[in-house]
């Protein structure tokens, strides 16, 4: 036979077992809420101001539906208290910690949300946790603005398959990076027809409905997939012909209202289309037996889980409001270099403004070329010690060109070589500027190491901050007009000038010797 659970010592029926436990998870994320309010307003901001992810405000009452709706399987067995729960909860505390140090949204979004599973699996137990597994699931996955990285990617595809589509339909096309040309038009596939909104949005519903209408997995599993990819050949279809309808019948009808009253009623019809073929393919709901609610307590040694919870909830806030003190920003004199082989610095010129705020110092100027008279900007923003509010090198708000003005035909990366024989990946912004074309070359440097990768930077100097240093970050980011020469032309230009950039020795960082600083640092 097996042991049944112990009762508490002197403890009634009525305040025992699922009592108990509702009510040490209650404190829990009332706790959570209250320690790591800033972070749910940051959340709540994002939702608001972001319009790809306003249908988030739906994703917390859904999921406690669900939740709601599965409350008798879960209290069917008695809580058991989870010591893994205790470890998930610590690795996310320090996971939003880390984020809160480096003043990074994305992990003290994350942190926060998936808190709440591990907080039923530190108060409840792993069959509750199962039990839940979707409610919680879907919180996490949709809750949390992860798509911007998407945005990008979904402009390559939807460019290249509406150029193919007009091209198989017979219509004259040139496809330059994401700008569509056609008799009619230059067509520009910007942020906001990459159709990111309508691909996070279709995925949140398709998960949802895949769950109530269908009770095989392989039924699910095909749904959701059917949600992820037809958005992605919809949005496709939609800038194909609108695209088709300017050539076809003027201007007019493809842009301004007409084109928002098209998208919305072309998505409208796409999604209807979507449910409806999942309507006749649904499967008869299985009418689940309510079983009887489990009285029985957890044993006593699972009990001490739920204060080391309430423990760490707390000291993390604890911990980064002592580590938090405000630090003035130094402000640093940093001068443009002088380069080899080029006449300046110069005035920098209006064609490219990147920005980069709550910098120390920062150098903008332009070079020209002594042989041939080739222009050639560049910019310099330095940052010292640690990153935190206001005075961060990688944030949504710095920016290498000013979007109102330009945007992005493709992005790449390119190995170039420095003065002193070392070798840097720059990443390549290729822009469309009004009537010309714009090559960007940019990376980042924390300390000595340089890297193209936003991601990788945050990495190297999360690394430092954990190992208790503050290394300088910096941004270096060259422009030059494409021009008649070409892409290849204006590559060139840019090699030539990195290749006579002066190198600082002293921390080995690329023209920091005659601006005075070195790569941040006074």
């Amino acid at each position: 036979m097996t042991p049944a659970p112990t009762r508490l010592a002197g403890m009634s029926p009525r305040v025992s077992g699922w009592t108990l436990a509702g009510v040490a998870f209650g404190v829990a994320v009332l706790l959570l809420l209250a320690c790591y309010w800033s972070t749910v307003m940051s959340l709540l901001w994002v939702w608001e101001h972001d319009g790809t992810y306003q249908y988030a405000f739906l994703i917390p009452p859904l999921s406690l539906w669900i939740a709601f709706e599965l409350r008798h399987e879960v209290r069917a067995l008695p809580p058991t208290p989870s010591a893994w729960g205790v470890l998930a909860v610590a690795g996310l505390v320090f996971v939003w910690y880390v984020g809160h140090l480096l003043d990074i949204n994305l992990p003290q979004h994350f942190a926060l949300v998936a808190l709440f599973p591990a907080l039923v699996l530190a108060c409840w137990g792993w069959r509750a946790l199962w039990v839940l597994a979707f409610p919680l699931g879907y919180l996490v996955v949709f809750a949390v603005p992860w798509g911007d990285g998407l945005v990008g990617p979904l402009q390559d595809i939807t460019a290249h398959f509406a150029v193919r589509a007009l091209d198989l339909t017979g219509t004259p096309v040139l496809l330059n990076g994401r700008e569509i040309t056609t008799p009619a038009a230059v067509w520009m596939v910007a942020d906001a027809c990459s159709g990111v909104k309508f691909f996070i949005a279709c995925g949140a519903l398709g998960c949802l409905y895949a769950y109530l209408m269908f009770q095989r997995w392989r039924k699910r599993v095909v749904f959701v997939a059917l949600a992820a990819v037809v958005p992605i050949i919809a949005n496709g279809l939609r800038v194909y012909f609108t695209i088709l309808i300017g050539d076809t019948w003027g201007l007019h009808y493809a842009t301004g209202l007409d084109h928002l009253i098209f998208g919305w009623q072309f998505f409208g019809t796409v999604l209807v289309l979507l449910l409806l073929g999942g309507w006749f393919f649904r499967d008869r709901p299985v009418r689940r037996e309510r079983q009887p609610a489990s009285t029985l307590a957890p044993a006593r040694a699972r009990l001490a889980v739920w204060p080391v919870v309430l423990v760490l909830l707390v000291a993390g806030p604890v911990i980064a409001s002592q580590l938090s003190s405000a630090v003035p920003v130094p402000q640093l004199h940093v001068v443009a270099p002088t380069v080899p082989g080029w006449s300046g610095p110069l005035a920098a010129t209006d064609g490219w403004r990147p920005a980069f705020t709550g910098a120390a110092g920062e150098a903008k100027a332009a070079y020209r070329a002594d042989g041939n008279g080739e222009l050639v900007d560049l910019f310099h923003a330095v940052y010292t010690g640690k990153p935190r509010r206001g005075h961060t090198l990688i944030t949504f708000e710095n920016r290498l060109y000013d979007p109102a003005q330009s945007h992005v035909l493709s992005s790449a990366g390119r190995t170039v070589e420095m003065v002193d024989g070392r070798s840097v990946t720059a990443g390549e912004l290729r822009l469309s500027d009004g009537a010309d074309a714009r090559l960007v070359w940019h990376w980042y440097c924390v300390g000595s190491r340089c890297t193209r990768s936003a991601t990788l930077t945050k990495l190297l100097q999360a690394w430092d901050v954990l190992r208790g240093k503050s290394s300088p970050s910096s941004v270096w980011a060259l422009s030059t007009t494409v021009g008649h020469g070409g892409a290849e032309q204006a590559r060139a230009r840019l090699r030539a000038f990195i290749g006579a950039l002066p190198v600082n020795e002293s921390v080995d960082l690329p023209g920091t010797r005659d601006a005075g600083v070195a790569g941040g640092r006074p």
